[in-house]
């Protein structure tokens, strides 16, 4: 089989694992009335299930990041989709809530060092010129996510029961890692100095690329977890039609990571990093912080594709901040300080915010406002990180230094 065809076929697999891993932790919170009824789950407990996975996730991938890149990534990867995915899976066979909490954030433990060497695997086979669309690509599991496996876990609990969202999702996974096992390439063997962890996190490049990420991460999670009840309750906006403005928003994100990723392939990233990042802090500032009157529909999917390049445009940038020994502990450490990040952006604005006497939400044009200065901090960051990479390739002994 031709490498052109092979990484293909790792991409496209990259991405249904991408969207089934995300879409496993984003569909306990929905589901979460099913598990009150059926399981007999306290309703204020929900949240320990999707808050202890993304934490277990951010903690065994900051534990496990220094040994990652020393294993052989093909058969790394397959062990942990097996086990992230069994574990799911078990999770239709609990018999309380306690165990469902238990093996839920078990598997999230696996999520971290998982997600790691999966994107790993991407940099390792994708070519530098093309990583721009593929690592988007990649990326649309997050927004497919929403957009497919949330509706379709809610409708299987509804028509079934709550253990078949589990049970398909689980299932689903285990055929992934079995197609993996047959049809991703075996990986080019890479010389791996002593000592490349302590290298990469002593590196200027690494450290701007990890801050980019808790800023751009902090502020997004001081809004979306709000939205829904600051577009009803503050903007009046129909409870009925929320469904289809996310799916606007959704849908209009996919599109704008494609073209984005194009873009930047072409050599373009300075142009997609300053247009989305300014573009996303003038619609954020006059959508939420200072609203003008523009309709909810425009504002939100403007919002939802202009951060969603933003996103993809930062991830592919920061894709060659680490040498290729150094590819999975990145990764690991990345989706670390994210997850982390985001914990602490929901934490800090559910502190902030306050209660109106009709459920409005008071505070957030603050936190908006905020947002969009940090979007616009953290677009100058991306690009002296573009800056400093291709500094750092031109020089001579680049291939001699490590990442940094």
């Amino acid at each position: 089989m031709k490498v052109a065809v092979q990484t293909r076929i790792a991409v496209h697999l990259a991405m249904l694992i991408n969207m089934l891993s995300i879409g496993s932790l984003m569909m306990v919170m929905p589901l979460g009335p099913d598990l009150v009824r059926e399981l007999g789950m306290q309703a204020s407990h929900i949240g320990y299930i999707s808050g202890g996975a993304t934490l277990a996730a951010a903690l065994s991938g900051f534990v496990s990041a220094p040994w990652l890149d020393h294993f052989d990534r093909k058969r790394a990867l397959v062990a942990l989709i097996v086990l992230r995915f069994l574990l799911l899976l078990s999770c239709a066979w609990v018999t309380g809530p306690n165990q469902l909490i238990a093996i839920f954030v078990l598997s999230g433990l696996v999520a971290g060092p998982m997600g790691a060497i999966l994107m790993a695997t991407m940099l390792d086979l994708i070519p530098p010129a093309e990583r721009g669309r593929q690592l988007a690509y990649v990326g649309m599991g997050f927004s497919l996510a929403a957009i497919l496996i949330i509706p379709l876990a809610l409708e299987c609990s509804i028509r079934l029961d709550w253990t078949a969202p589990f049970l398909l999702l689980g299932g689903t996974g285990l055929l992934l890692a079995l197609l993996c096992q047959l049809l991703l390439p075996k990986p080019v063997t890479i010389e791996r100095p002593k000592a490349s962890v302590k290298s990469l996190l002593a590196s200027r490049l690494c450290l701007a690329a990890l801050g980019i990420t808790s800023l751009q991460m902090f502020g997004h999670f001081l809004l979306v977890p709000h939205f829904a009840t600051y577009f009803e309750f503050n903007l009046n906006f129909p409870r009925a039609h929320l469904g289809l403005l996310y799916l606007l928003g959704g849908v209009a994100s996919l599109a704008a990571m494609r073209i984005g990723g194009a873009w930047i392939d072409r050599g373009s990233a300075v142009t997609v990093v300053l247009v989305s990042s300014g573009c996303l802090s003038l619609v954020t500032l006059l959508g939420f912080a200072a609203p003008v009157g523009i309709t909810l529909y425009v504002i939100f999917t403007l919002f939802m594709a202009l951060s969603a390049v933003r996103t993809n445009s930062s991830m592919t940038i920061a894709a060659g901040v680490p040498h290729a020994h150094q590819r999975a502990a990145f990764m690991a450490f990345q989706g670390t300080v994210s997850n982390i990040a985001a914990g602490l952006g929901s934490l800090f604005s559910a502190r902030y915010l306050s209660e109106g006497p009709q459920h409005q939400v008071i505070g957030f044009e603050q936190l908006a406002a905020f947002y969009a200065l940090a979007g616009v901090v953290a677009g100058l960051g991306v690009l002296y990180l573009l800056h400093g990479i291709r500094q750092r390739d031109m020089s001579p002994t680049s291939t001699k230094q490590q990442a940094g």
